[in-house]
């Protein structure tokens, strides 16, 4: 019975850790390939004139792509976790509002939404226990915050 009522403080760690991983490396592939043309992707030229295309700057367009890549990165090593939430979490909520006029599942606005809402989780939840910033932190502090935010 304890497992379907007590908070696992491990297990929830593991969640959010898991989480920021494919998060981050979902942001990271992609950010990589507007900035650096990794993984398929075309290079910052090019995403400049595609995004122009959309009516977006060139330094907004600088802006998305290491927002995405950057903020992919420390999300997966759990550095500055809650900036970078906040951050990838800006960045997924402008392009689901630019994509939401071609529709929400057909049209793709579904894809930004749903890496939103999990920034948004990471940003609420924090790094917790598997991160740099915890390492960073006292470990020990982060623990007894835990504990204490249950009684």
């Amino acid at each position: 019975m304890k497992l379907l009522t007590k908070t696992n403080v491990t297990l929830l760690s593991v969640s959010l850790l898991l989480l920021r991983c494919m998060t981050g490396s979902i942001l990271f592939g992609t950010g990589a390939g507007k900035v650096l043309g990794w993984f398929g992707g075309f290079g910052m030229k090019t995403t400049i004139q595609y995004y122009n295309m959309s009516g977006f700057s060139a330094p907004l367009t600088y802006l998305s792509s290491y927002t995405e890549f950057i903020g992919g990165f420390l999300l997966i090593i759990g550095l500055l976790t809650r900036p970078a939430a906040f951050a990838v979490m800006i960045n997924m909520l402008v392009a689901t509002i630019v994509t939401m006029p071609k529709g929400f599942i057909i049209g793709g606005a579904g894809y930004p939404f749903s890496l939103m809402i999990s920034a948004v989780i990471i940003l609420l939840g924090g790094p917790l226990k598997y991160s740099v910033d915890c390492l960073l932190l006292q470990p020990d502090q982060l623990i007894h915050e835990l504990r204490d935010d249950k009684q």
